[in-house]
Order: C-alpha cells, then structure tokens, then sequence
C-alpha cells in the first residue's frame, strides 16, 4: 500500500479548491461606459446653493481676492452674502479678508452671522484664518510629484 506524499496531497487540495470554488459572475461594464454614481448633470446648480448673481459676486471676490484687491473682494462678498443670506461662503470670504487686513470689528461683526447659520461654528478658532494657512504652504511649493 502506497502512502500519499505530502506534495501530492497539497497538489490535490489546490485542484480540488479550483474545481470546487466556482465564483459568480458579476456583471461587468466596459471601462469606456461606466459612469460615476456621483455624477451630477452640466446644467445642475453649484451644491453650495448659490446660484446666479449670488455665486456671481462670490466667483468675482474671489478672483479679486486672489488678486489682492482686497477692499472690491470685500464688496463682492457683501454682496453675496446679502444676496444669499442662509450662505455660508460670502460670509468666509468677508472672514478672509478680514483676516488679511487684519480688522477685528469687520471679524466681530461676521462671526455672529456665521453662527447663526451653522452653530458647529459657534468658536472662532475651528475657522483657520487664511494668513494662518499661507504661513502654512510656503510660496514655491508645487503639488507633489508622482
């Protein structure tokens, strides 16, 4: 009587396992066609909620912030945030250009209106203030290379 071998059982467990795990077949899209679940037509509003002239005054302080023409940010996030009161982007625009100018009272006077549409807001600090953020990333520094 002939005893098995240890390398002849372990080659009989791997065929046995392949012949006997038969997994379901999923059905498969191209890669071509898939589409995102979370994909949101070209014509849907922004998901902040703002829409027309309001997103309009916020897009422009924006682009005057980035330009440092901080006083005509200003305007355009007062705008904003007058057009689109239950908003809260106008108003962190006003807070960054507060921040910038270094004007506590134009700060005290939007922290208010800040807590009043979101209380998770209710400290000041979870509000990182963008000179914070620049000293953070320093000038020159590119996105990470792969």
């Amino acid at each position: 009587m002939r005893m098995p071998t240890l390398t002849g059982s372990i080659a009989s467990v791997i065929v046995l396992s392949f012949v006997g795990c038969k997994g379901s077949e999923a059905p498969k899209t191209p890669l071509g066609q898939a589409q995102p679940m979370t994909a949101l037509p070209a014509d849907h509003p922004a998901v902040t909620g703002l829409t027309g002239d309001a997103k309009l005054a916020l897009d422009s302080g924006n682009a005057l912030f980035r330009a440092k023409a901080y006083d005509l940010a200003l305007m355009q996030y007062s705008r904003s945030a007058d057009l689109a009161p239950t908003e809260l982007a106008p108003l962190l625009g006003i807070m960054m250009v507060a921040d910038v100018k270094g004007d506590a009272k134009l700060a005290g006077a939007t922290l208010p209106r800040i807590r009043k549409i979101d209380p998770s807001m209710a400290d000041s600090s979870t509000i990182t203030s963008h000179s914070k953020m620049m000293k953070a990333h320093p000038a020159g520094v590119g996105a990470p290379t792969t």
